[in-house]
């Protein structure tokens, strides 16, 4: 995450409307267990597309070893905070 410090209602709305734009989904439709290898991002390129919007919207880089246990939209908000807060320190 860049130096900025974001809320988690901020870094939540980044991720909402990064999500829209690889997936399609609005955001209530958005719900915390919805999955990011079916519902999000069914191919490898969807998911590659949704965490370079990710790295480009908070710019920070997220290695592959680090979102193997992103399985979730949930997962994916607490991975990004808890970056962020990381970040902040």
């Amino acid at each position: 995450m860049n130096q900025r410090h974001y809320t988690n209602e901020e870094i939540r709305q980044k991720i909402y409307s990064v999500v829209f734009e690889v997936s399609g989904i609005e955001v209530p439709k958005l719900s915390m267990d919805l999955s990011i290898n079916d519902d999000i991002a069914p191919t490898s390129l969807d998911r590659v597309s949704l965490f370079m919007a990710l790295e480009d919207e908070f710019s920070n880089s997220v290695a592959e070893d680090e979102v193997q246990d992103i399985k979730t939209l949930g997962d994916l908000i607490n991975f990004v905070e808890g970056k962020a807060k990381s970040a902040s320190t």
